[in-house]
């Protein structure tokens, strides 16, 4: 698959459906930095649907979560790291991929610093301890794909 895929083009070939975003239902249930994220639940919505994602980090708070679309089998969020903030060691209970939006760094995964920006994606198996690190002083703004929609992160 390629990093360039866009979201409407994965939903239709994993036969997903959505919504649009919902706020948050609960409390932040885990904590790495990050709130959690609101949930799209897909019930009656479209088959097909184009998800507009953050171009830049903008304004905001240092770290910065949002799920932007969710259905079986997929939940995608988008986490924007603002002025070098790091994403501490975490790891999620599906496979996930990590692509950067805008900006650039590298994912510390297995002993390993992975190349991430527009060029390059990283793909992890779950449970698959990782950072995020952006470039010293930089913005970093992710688009994180949660295979089988299990997306809850742990510490």
């Amino acid at each position: 698959m390629r990093a360039s895929l866009s979201l409407t083009a994965l939903a239709l070939a994993l036969g997903a459906c959505g919504s649009p975003p919902a706020q948050p239902a609960h409390p932040p249930a885990h904590d790495h930095g990050l709130p959690t994220p609101a949930r799209t639940h897909a019930h009656d919505a479209p088959r097909a649907q184009s998800v507009e994602v953050p171009a830049s980090a903008g304004a905001g708070p240092v770290r910065e979560v949002k799920s932007v679309y969710e259905a079986p089998g997929l939940k995608v969020v988008t986490i924007v790291l603002r002025q070098g903030t790091s994403l501490p060691t975490h790891h999620a209970e599906a496979a996930v991929t990590i692509q950067a939006l805008a900006g650039s760094g590298v994912v510390v995964a297995g002993g390993a610093r992975l190349p991430l920006d527009r060029a390059h994606f990283v793909a992890l198996a779950p449970g698959e301890p990782h950072a995020v690190e952006p470039e010293a002083g930089a913005d970093l703004v992710l688009l994180v794909h949660h295979a089988g929609g299990g997306g809850h992160h742990h510490p």
